[in-house]
């Protein structure tokens, strides 16, 4: 893993020299995978940053605040806790789905949320990944 952050420190070097035309991401390896990423959570398989997290929960709070929803969906909408996590915030919670790309507006919601309360605080992230029904299961960090 050492030789990743060299190798990136000397394409940045070249890329005052590259001809016109031609890009710095064109000589990046093909598999960025080998690169961790900093995943402030993990839902299934997908891995989340911390401003994905606050992006899907400002947003989610602006729609609670102005009692609106997003789209013609029915997120946020009140979270029940069945499943009976133990948030460090007191309810009661919304649910809003997180997503990879972007910020949820409407339409599918995928399978992963963050939990928050009225007042915005946000109390974890859920997956229905793993899941058995329509029950949820923590994403790392929420349990």
């Amino acid at each position: 893993m050492q030789f990743i952050p060299l190798i990136l420190l000397s394409l940045l070097s070249l890329t005052s020299a590259l001809p016109t035309g031609i890009s710095p991401s064109s000589l990046l390896p093909e598999n960025l995978s080998l690169i961790p990423r900093a995943c402030a959570t993990t839902c299934g398989s997908n891995c989340y940053t911390s401003a994905q997290i606050s992006s899907a929960l400002s947003a989610g709070c602006n729609y609670v605040t102005q009692g609106s929803t997003a789209g013609s969906s029915t997120y946020p909408h009140v979270y029940n806790n069945y499943e009976g996590f133990g948030f460090s915030v007191s309810g009661p919670y919304y649910e809003f789905p997180i997503l990879r790309s972007g910020v949820y507006s409407g339409g599918s919601p995928g399978a992963d949320r963050i939990i928050f309360n009225k007042s915005c605080k946000i109390a974890g992230e859920i997956t229905h990944t793993g899941a058995s029904g329509n029950n949820f299961v923590g994403c790392t960090g929420t349990s």
